[in-house]
C-alpha cells in the first residue's frame, strides 16, 4: 500500500477504530486509487466494509470527515466466504486489510491475490460484462424500436462499455471510472484495435469533445442533483418505501459530499486535459442516478416506469422535475436524435460488440498468459 498523506491515515485510523467496535463489521480494507497508489489529491478513500447483516446487495455509503470524503463499501459476509461474485474481484484484489475479526477477508484476499489474473477468473468477470452487455443493447433496440431514440443513443453507449472493460482487464490494468477512457485508449493500443476505441468515442458521443463540452456536463450535473436531492426530501416517505438497491444508491447520490466529490474529480480531470474522460466521468455516473431517480418518482406517482425508454419516461413523468429531463437531455447531447443517427449508433455498437464476443476468450488465454 502506498504511504497515505498524515491528515488521510489519522482519519482512517479513527475510523477503522469505530468501524470495528460495530457488532456488523467482521472487516475493513483499504481500496481503490489509494491502494493502488495512483491516487490525486481530488480522489476519495474507498474501504470495503464486510458486513455481516448480509443485506441483499452490495451498497455504498458516503462520509466526510475532517474533511477527507469517503466511500464505505458494504458487502454481505457470504460474498467473501462463500459466493465470490465477480463484481468485487478488483476490488478484493486491492484491497490492504485494516480490520479482520475472523480472517475471512484476509483469506479471501490471499485467494484473490492468486486467482485474480487467471485466465479462468478473467473469463468469469468477463462474462459478466458480456450480461451486462447484452442487457443494455437490448434496451436500446427496444428503445429504438418504440421511438425512444434519445435512450437508444444512451443505452447503447452504456452497454458497448460494458464489454470494452474486458480489453482493459486483459491488459491487466484497473478498471476505473476516472481512468476509463485512458485505460482504454491503452489497451486498443496494445491489441492493435484502435477501431474499438474510436467505436467506443462515436457511440458515446465523446469524439472531439473539449473543453467547453466538458464543463457544460459538470454544470448540468449540479442542476440534476440540485432537482433530484430536493425530490428526495420532499419524498422522504416515498423514498424509505421503496426496494433497498434503490433507496441505498438513492441516499448515496443525495448527499451532498457525493456532489462535492464528483465536481472536485471532474475538474481535476478537466484541469489535466483530459476532456473526453472527463465527460464519460460525469455520464457514467448520470445514467444511474436518472434510473434510480425515474423509478422513486414513477413509485411516487403510482405508475410503471419502463427502464427501456429511460427518457421518454423522464419526460413523462408527472412527479419528475422538468428541469432533470432537460439538464439530461442536454447533457448526453441527444435532443435531436433522429430515427437515422440512433440506427447507425445502434449498428457500430452491435458490430463492435459481435467482433469482441468472437474474440473474448482468445483475447483472455493469450494475454493472460503472455
Amino acid at each position: 500500500m502506498v504511504r497515505l498523506p498524515e491528515k488521510i491515515r489519522g482519519t482512517l485510523e479513527k475510523l477503522v477504530r469505530d468501524l470495528s467496535q460495530q457488532e456488523t463489521v467482521l472487516g475493513v480494507g483499504l481500496f481503490g486509487s489509494w491502494s493502488r497508489g495512483d491516487a490525486a489529491v481530488s480522489s476519495d478513500v474507498d474501504l470495503l466494509v464486510v458486513d455481516k447483516r448480509n443485506r441483499p446487495c452490495e451498497f455504498v455509503e458516503r462520509l466526510e470527515l475532517d474533511g477527507v470524503l469517503i466511500d464505505l463499501d458494504y458487502i454481505p459476509s457470504k460474498w467473501v466466504s462463500v459466493t465470490f461474485p465477480p463484481e468485487i474481484d478488483q476490488k478484493l484484489f486491492e484491497t490492504y486489510v485494516l480490520y479482520d475479526r475472523d480472517w475471512s477477508l484476509t483469506n479471501t484476499k490471499n485467494w484473490m491475490a492468486k486467482a485474480f489474473r487467471k485466465p479462468e477468473r478473467v473469463n468469469i468477470r468477463s462474462e459478466a460484462y458480456l450480461v451486462d452487455a447484452d442487457v443494455y443493447l437490448s434496451r436500446a433496440a427496444s428503445a429504438f424500436a418504440r421511438g425512444d431514440f434519445r435512450s437508444a443513443v444512451v443505452f447503447a453507449g452504456v452497454g458497448l462499455e460494458c464489454l470494452l472493460k474486458t480489453l482493459i482487464e486483459v491488459n491487466l490494468l484497473p478498471v476505473s471510472n476516472s481512468h476509463f477512457v485512458r485505460a482504454l485508449d491503452e489497451s486498443c493500443k496494445k491489441l492493435g484495435f484502435q477501431r474499438g476505441f474510436d467505436s467506443f468515442l462515436r457511440v458515446s458521443l465523446l469524439k472531439g469533445v473539449g473543453y467547453r463540452e466538458a464543463d457544460r456536463k459538470l454544470t448540468l450535473l449540479k442542476a440534476v442533483w440540485s432537482d433530484v436531492s430536493c425530490f428526495m426530501k420532499d419524498h422522504a416517505p416515498t423514498l424509505d418505501s421503496v426496494n433497498f438497491r434503490v433507496k441505498s444508491k438513492l441516499n448515496y447520490y443525495g448527499r451532498p459530499a457525493f456532489l462535492r466529490g464528483m465536481i472536485a474529480r471532474g475538474q481535476a480531470i478537466i484541469n489535466s486535459g483530459a476532456y473526453a474522460e472527463a465527460c464519460h466521468y460525469v455520464m457514467h455516473t448520470l445514467v444511474d442516478v436518472l434510473e434510480n431517480y425515474a423509478y422513486l418518482a414513477s413509485v411516487k406517482e403510482n405508475a410503471r416506469l419502463d427502464f427501456t425508454t429511460l427518457f421518454r419516461s423522464l419526460g413523462g413523468l408527472r412527479e419528475a422535475s422538468p428541469r432533470v429531463f432537460e439538464a439530461a437531455v442536454e447533457a448526453f447531447e441527444v435532443r435531436d436524435v433522429t430515427s437515422k443517427k440512433a440506427e447507425d449508433t445502434l449498428k457500430l455498437a452491435k458490430e463492435t460488440l459481435l467482433h469482441l464476443r468472437r474474440q473474448r476468450r482468445d483475447l483472455v488465454q493469450s494475454l493472460v498468459n503472455a
